[in-house]
């Protein structure tokens, strides 16, 4: 036995002796204001068994949550220094989604064997989160810190925090945890009161949590992309929020970035003078049905120049009116119940009598088989769905209400904002006399808010979608109120379900489901054949409105939503139920010899 346990050693020594470097120690002391900047220094020392230049040290600066969404971290200060002070040679850089610290001059190679201690020194902002509730814990504010990070190309044999924070009183409203290991990795060891130290052998870590002093230490060697993230927790008020606007002005050094909306402003209104002013078509009046028997979706879709679940979920209803599938009305939840819907197709082949999005929406539905739910249409629907406004925003243009695809005048007038924006603002990166990237960015966002109410506004209809467009909005005002004369007109043409299913689709289309059924309230009697549902239930029209908003958009979001992708980080809570795991939160990254 200890004849293998010798071999093993063996083994292992040299496998680190094999890696061009290792790093023997990397230990980590931060310091978090009661203003939430943070000033960390790495003590990282390093064996080469190779001649080397030196290190890299890669940190991430924009990190995508699990909503999607975008958080930036905002480092400056950067220096580094060997272990007596001496500043080292370095080059910092914009790397991907982060920055890149290089260390060691270009003609000096380090011969093998060599030692050296790197202390790099930064500070940062934005890397705080604030939560009123966190799982039954008190509102806290959260450090969540990727201490080593996890894309380090070999071993780091020893590692370490401390973490100095405004004293909290009695220790009340703290906890620690620690994540180790592979990306995604969740072997934790968490405290949570003060107290310690505290070893844990399933991750090889021992912690400590003071009143203002938090220490971890990996007492085991972390593999190449293995890393030690922490999660602090501190009462709410222990960390100031930043308000609105000091987040927008963080970090800002120069003013030449803020002029960019000043440029876009004027540009647009020109653009949109010039290129998307609808002709003037006259006075909108109250109308009695569509323009040019416009089905559902089109009206939809020409009164806000968008596809929205709303002319999606109006389809499904044309084809179930029409007799291509019934609606069956599900029930789900135990206490907070919604109302959905299994959709079944028939057996009627013929489709003469559909437009080619109804067509177009069938052939995906018969993908799903004969019974079609919800996952189904995200499945086979939902990843189709530009198609499908693509084909909705060509009906219009074939009609003549626009020369070219509102989607299209959208997207050209974007790219070309964007690209005049991006233009800019690296225009004014280059002048700003730091060199920062910040003002251009707060004026990007603003540019590009105005961008995005430009481009939507710049589809422009010809003179006859103006006027069709004026007739919906007419037709939508009848559907909306129908009362007075609108009632007397309504009665002289017998309102009956032919009436009713006729332009259930726009009103499902313009959001008035429920005024349209009410307006049959004592009309209509049954349920149409193509509304199914169980038992022999009395039939309400107000409740059969109720069950059409429900259902709509039920059947709406699911069309419009494809199936969902885990991951992410940045933004969420490293306490969280699954909202915690190994190079998780700010910081991390990695690096590298070179």
């Amino acid at each position: 036995m200890r004849l293998w346990w010798v071999v093993l050693i063996a083994f292992c020594a040299s496998f680190v002796g094999a890696q061009p470097y290792v790093i023997e120690r990397f230990d980590v002391e931060m310091t978090l204001s009661a203003k939430a900047e943070l000033e960390v220094t790495e003590r990282i020392q390093v064996v080469f068994n190779e001649s080397r230049r030196g290190i890299f040290r890669d940190i991430p600066v924009h990190y995508e949550n699990r909503h999607g969404l975008t958080r930036s971290l905002f480092i400056d200060s950067v220096s580094v220094a060997d272990q007596n002070g001496a500043g080292e040679t370095t080059k910092l850089t914009r790397e991907g989604e982060g920055i890149r610290i290089r260390i060691g001059d270009e003609d000096v190679f380090l011969v093998p064997g060599t030692r050296k201690t790197y202390v790099i020194r930064y500070r940062c902002r934005g890397m705080m989160n604030w939560f009123e509730q966190n799982e039954g814990w008190a509102p806290s504010a959260q450090l969540y810190w990727n201490v080593t990070g996890d894309r380090w190309d070999t071993t780091i044999q020893a590692s370490s925090l401390k973490v100095n924070f405004p004293e909290s009183e009695g220790g009340k409203d703290l906890r620690a945890r620690v994540f180790v290991g592979p990306y995604g990795s969740v072997l934790n060891q968490i405290l949570n009161k003060v107290g310690g130290p505290v070893e844990d052998h399933a991750t090889g870590t021992r912690m400590t949590l003071g009143n203002r002093e938090f220490k971890a230490e990996r007492l085991t060697p972390l593999g190449a992309y293995e890393g030690f993230t922490i999660v602090l927790d501190m009462p709410y008020d222990a960390i100031t929020k930043p308000s609105l606007m000091e987040a927008a002005l963080m970090n800002l050094s120069g003013m030449w970035g803020l002029l960019i909306p000043f440029i876009v402003l004027p540009l647009g209104l020109i653009a949109w003078w010039k290129y998307g002013r609808d002709p003037a078509a006259g006075v909108m009046v109250v109308a009695y049905d569509p323009p040019d028997d416009l089905s559902g979706p089109e009206a939809g879709t020409l009164l806000d120049e968008t596809v929205d679940k709303r002319d999606i979920s109006a389809a499904f209803f044309s084809l179930a009116i029409k007799g291509h599938l019934t609606i069956h009305p599900v029930e789900e939840g135990m206490i907070f119940k919604r109302r959905t819907a299994e959709l079944r197709l028939t057996e009627k082949a013929e489709t003469l009598g559909l437009d080619q999005l109804e067509r177009q929406l069938l052939g995906y539905l018969k993908k799903g088989g004969k019974v079609i739910d919800e996952t189904d249409l995200r499945h086979d629907v939902a990843p189709n769905l530009m198609t499908l406004k693509n084909t909705l925003y060509g009906m219009l243009v074939q009609r003549g209400y626009y020369r070219h695809s509102p989607d299209s005048a959208r997207g050209i007038t974007f790219g070309c904002g964007c690209g005049t924006v991006i233009a800019t603002g690296i225009l004014f990166t280059i002048l700003n006399p730091f060199g920062s990237p910040i003002p251009s960015l707060i004026g990007g966002v603003i540019g590009m808010a105005i961008v995005l109410f430009f481009a939507s506004h710049m589809p422009k209809r010809t003179f006859v979608g103006a006027r069709a467009h004026d007739q919906v909005k007419g037709f939508e005002e009848f559907m909306r109120r129908a009362e007075g004369d609108e009632l007397n007109w309504m009665a002289e043409h017998h309102p009956d379900m032919a009436m009713f299913e006729k332009y259930l689709p726009h009103a499902i289309a313009f959001g008035l489901a429920r005024e349209w059924a009410k307006r049959f309230e004592g009309v209509l009697e049954a349920m149409p054949d193509w509304y199914v549902t169980s038992g022999h239930m009395h039939f309400n029209s107000i409740h059969f409105s109720r069950d059409i908003v429900s259902i709509s958009d039920s059947i709406g979001s699911a069309a419009a939503t494809p199936p969902r992708s885990e991951g992410g980080s940045g933004g969420g809570s490293g306490f969280s139920s699954g909202g915690g795991f190994s190079g998780g939160g700010f910081g991390g990254g990695g690096g590298g010899s070179w």
